[in-house]
């Protein structure tokens, strides 16, 4: 068999006639359609990688194999890295086991062509045992390729943009931010801590607080994009540079890389792991153990000049809000968790790293519990939202179709092939309904490349039907909101609390997470089967509209009283919880 592998940057071969190939396998993501579509011109079958993935199951399964790590590497603080850094390393563990299953798949193979390197393609050599042609892969290619990468980011990110791209490339351990940022003055007025390393985190977490005017919070910004505007007045924000230290203890670095090198030999005694020793992931993991420590001596530093007296956390995967979290419960202060979304897929696998966890509603109950495996014991369910926010605000008249987007590329996405197959539908389905589009993009998205891309897709008559916003989700918008088309972002749920039809392009799903099934089981939003159902948004529209009994299953409401509690009840340290979950 003859096997091209396609990086997810580089474009399909354009080969007249026969192909060279048996199979193209690609290593993104794009519609059904658009492999269709290559198949034919290409005269072979061409594939995603991820077709090969099993959505929900091949969360359930890091369960077990992540907690064969617990306990052995473990700092001063009560720390464990793996359980903070394997976080990390999940997704590139289960990319090698899905290049495991296409090694099956392929079986004999006396030519495998990369279109350029990348560790996953060899993975597959690894485990096929052949050699690996690679395309294009001269340093002069790679030189200009990479240059025309630096360069388009320079025009689509915003100043702001790129310079967290900085921070987080050359200052990932403050040694820079720190010289600038004052040293806050000891408090010990009691707070209640939210770490942030994003906006959206942080919004989600601002509700909470402004249910307890009386009550004082302290937000302390891990990364600069977690800044959000107007601050509420009981909150006080601070940077996590101001608390930097000037270095981590070196022999304390030793001892805990030490350890990485005992539990990456006792993990590799499992199958499942192998691969990932073999690529070098696990070295990866070590590698960001320096990372790690200066953001948990910073995080160390809130606490010592802080009157911390619980810690309300909106983003348990990310390290930056995972590690005071975890510093608070070893503490024994009430460690509080909630997902700014909708739904958090991670919490299939991760091991908790709170006492409580505040749920929205009975979808995110039943999604945590049922498919998650969550233990019930943990789970509280609370929202921010308050009932009288939630009366229905959809009109017959509104002027917008919102195409609620999201950050593709984060999952491997072909986006331009999404919008391709995607806007132009809108843009017939508004143009019938005498609407315009609307697309909302997400806070990791830029306006400028997305206006971009739109300009190369439509033509002139459908760029004048569609606007691009990256305004935070808003009353106003909800009110000009005649339906809402996502595929599985949190916004659904904001549109059918609010009383707004929405649809999901169900068959552009993430891979593994379950968003779509558990929306669709509760009735928010109508699951699409193909793109052709765009075009019938309007006579599907009125069975889509949302009940009122819907919107109190997707949002219960805590009182601040029920919250005051929460936030003064300290219970069992970290090492406690996950000893009652293994």
């Amino acid at each position: 068999m003859r096997v091209l592998l396609l990086h997810p940057e580089d474009d399909f071969p354009h080969s007249p006639g026969k192909s060279r190939w048996d199979l193209i396998v690609d290593l993104g993501r794009a519609p059904k359609s658009f492999y269709d579509d290559w198949s034919h011109k290409a005269g072979c079958e061409v594939i995603s990688i991820f077709d090969l993935a099993v959505e929900v199951d091949d969360l359930l399964i890091w369960r077990d194999l992540l907690r064969l790590g617990i306990g052995r590497v473990v700092d001063r603080f009560g720390i464990d890295w793996w359980d903070v850094i394997g976080l990390l390393l999940q997704g590139e563990m289960q990319d090698l086991r899905l290049v495991q299953r296409l090694a099956q798949k392929i079986g004999r193979c006396e030519s495998l062509t990369a279109s350029r390197p990348s560790p996953l393609m060899e993975a597959l050599r690894f485990e096929l045992g052949c050699s690996l042609n690679t395309q294009h892969a001269g340093p002069l290619r790679q030189l200009v390729r990479g240059a025309g990468r630096y360069r388009r980011a320079a025009a689509d990110l915003s100043f702001r943009q790129l310079r967290q791209v900085a921070y987080d490339k050359y200052d990932s351990r403050y040694v820079w931010r720190r010289k600038f940022a004052p040293v806050p003055a000891r408090s010990s007025a009691p707070v209640v801590l939210i770490p942030s390393a994003y906006s959206n985190v942080t919004r989600a977490a601002f509700r909470y607080a402004e249910l307890l005017p009386e009550r004082q919070f302290l937000l302390v910004l891990a990364r600069e994009t977690g800044e959000v505007f107007p601050v509420p007045r009981n909150v006080r924000t601070e940077t996590l540079a101001a608390f930097a230290q000037h270095s981590s203890d070196p022999e304390e670095l030793r001892k805990l890389e030490n350890d990485w090198d005992q539990l990456k030999n006792f993990v590799r005694l499992n199958p499942e792991f192998e691969l990932s020793v073999q690529m070098g992931v696990l070295d990866r993991g070590k590698r960001l153990l320096r990372w790690g420590l200066a953001v948990r001596d910073a995080w160390c530093g809130v606490f010592e000049r802080c009157a911390i007296m619980s810690c309300l956390c909106g983003d348990d995967s990310n390290p930056y809000s995972r590690i005071p979290l975890l510093l608070a419960s070893q503490r024994q202060l009430p460690s509080i968790a909630f997902h700014h979304g909708a739904l958090d897929g991670f919490m299939a696998f991760k091991a908790p790293a709170f006492s409580t966890y505040l749920v929205k509603g009975e979808m995110e109950r039943d999604y945590l519990e049922r498919v998650c495996k969550v233990e019930s014991d943990f789970l509280r369910i609370g929202a921010a939202s308050a009932r009288s926010a939630n009366r229905s605000l959809w009109q017959d008249q509104s002027p917008w179709i919102v195409f609620f987007t999201e950050p593709y590329e984060t999952d491997l996405w072909r986006t331009q092939a999404i919008y391709r197959e995607v806007v132009p539908r809108l843009c017939a389905a508004a143009r019938a309904a005498g609407k315009k589009v609307v697309m909302k993009l997400h806070p990791f998205e830029s306006v400028r490349q997305r206006q971009r891309m739109l300009n190369e897709l439509l033509n002139k008559d459908e760029r004048q039907l569609v606007s691009v916003t990256a305004a935070a989700l808003s009353r106003e918008i909800l009110q000009n909101t005649w339906c809402g088309v996502t595929v599985e972002s949190s916004t659904a749920v904001e549109c059918a609390t609010a009383g707004i039809p929405a649809f999901l392009c169900g068959w552009l799903r993430h891979a593994y997470v379950g968003y779509a099934q558990q929306f669709a089981r509760f009735g928010v939003g109508q699951m699409l089967a193909c793109p052709d159902d765009l075009l019938k948004i309007s006579e599907m529209l009125p069975a889509a509209i949302p009940s009122s009994t819907l919107r109190d299953q997707l949002v219960s409401p805590i009182a601040p009283g029920q919250l005051a509690e929460i936030l003064h009840s300290p219970r069992a340290s970290n090492s406690a919880i996950i000893s009652r979950t293994t």
